[in-house]
């Protein structure tokens, strides 16, 4: 019977973590990379640990870690290793990362018989290639974060059990204002009272140590640069992604009364948030051709969801009369904020002309 290596890791953490911080990963064959990133396949969420720290590379029979240049370093059993350069592991070994240390176990496991190589399986007939059972692949689960438990043993999903699915802890969030907010996972377990730490934010520093001494690189300083952060990280989301509040589309609809005033508009309670945003959207063509017909046609059909005929010159003896037709029937008349039209109609034609409104 065909077997391989299946590599799992045991990572504790010291008396600084917590013996909640217990997780237990399988790692897959191929990569995995470990560090405080979010994207990582195994989170260990530390300011001692880099964001991406370390990486594994296993095959079915083997496995070998590298250190990815991280800012204090991985060690094996004890020795420190090189940057950039792999060194296989075994079981038994020990990895200590920061105040983590992950045991290393290498468990022999029987190869499914959908997972025999290609040439055993070429050399088979084809009925006896028919008659194999496939066997259900075996599920890889992928690390949560500090705090979480990534192996079970059943087919319960993690939230049947009162426990945080894996790989949703939260991340920072791509431009701000972003808009879900996800619970994070903190190396001390969940926020008090149940309250949700906003994206990209946690109880201990995540920048601000990386500037200070190793010596200072203790509980308490990670803590206490954590409440600067608080104060500072959101203020830079907000001016990096400062573009995305002058996007109509994107902007917050508390901030869209900013956005009008540069055309002096004043939206009233009748606008919706659709229109308001199409108009802002349209402004810049709209405005380039004020006190023509199609900028008037055009605000009239934002607002009114129907296109008006605008009649300009007819045989009357009034100059500069226009005649503008709003196909609305008897409902919609009733509904229809007759004053605020005749605003709009005044803010877009030409100052030296007059005009008719008709309901058709």
């Amino acid at each position: 019977m065909l077997q391989k290596v299946e590599f799992r890791l045991h990572v504790k953490g010291d008396e600084y973590i917590g013996p909640e911080s217990s997780q237990d990963f399988v790692l897959p064959v191929g990569q995995a990379v470990l560090g405080r990133d979010p994207s990582c396949e195994l989170v260990l969420a530390f300011p001692l640990v880099s964001r991406r720290h370390a990486q594994f590379n296993c095959t079915e029979m083997d496995c070998e870690i590298t250190d990815l240049g991280s800012a204090n370093g991985t060690s094996l059993n004890g020795v420190k290793l090189t940057p950039q350069a792999p060194v296989s592991l075994s079981g038994g070994s020990i990895i200590t990362i920061g105040p983590f240390e992950i045991h290393v176990e290498a468990v022999p496991v029987e190869l499914p018989e959908a997972e025999k190589p290609e040439e055993e399986a070429a050399a088979m007939s084809t009925s006896e290639v028919l008659e194999q059972p496939k066997a259900p692949p075996k599920p890889v689960k992928k690390a949560a974060a500090v705090g979480t438990t990534a192996m079970s043993t059943s087919d319960e999903p993690a939230a049947e059990k009162g426990q945080p699915a894996a790989g949703q802890e939260g991340a920072p969030p791509p431009p701000l204002p972003p808009q879900a907010a996800a619970e994070m996972i903190l190396p001390d377990g969940p926020p008090t009272h149940g309250l949700p730490f906003p994206p990209g934010l946690t109880l201990h520093s995540l920048r601000l140590l990386n500037y200070l001494p190793g010596i200072y690189h203790t509980d308490f300083m990670s803590r206490f640069l954590a409440l600067f952060e608080s104060i500072l990280i959101p203020i830079e989301w907000n001016v990096d992604h400062f573009n995305m509040y002058l996007d109509p589309g994107e902007a917050p609809l508390g901030f869209l009364p900013w956005l009008a005033n540069w055309y002096t508009i004043i939206f009233d309670s009748t606008w919706s948030e659709p229109q308001r945003r199409t108009l802002l959207k349209e402004a810049h063509q709209i405005y380039a051709r004020r006190g023509t017909r199609w900028a008037l046609s055009r605000v009239l059909e934002i607002y009114l969801g129907q296109k008006p005929e605008i009649i300009e010159f007819t045989n009357e003896k009034e100059p500069f009369t226009f005649t503008v037709k709003l196909p609305m029937n008897k409902g919609d008349r009733l509904l229809a904020n007759q004053e605020l039209i005749e605003a709009i109609i005044d803010s877009s034609k030409p100052a030296h002309t007059t005009y008719r409104l008709e309901f058709k």
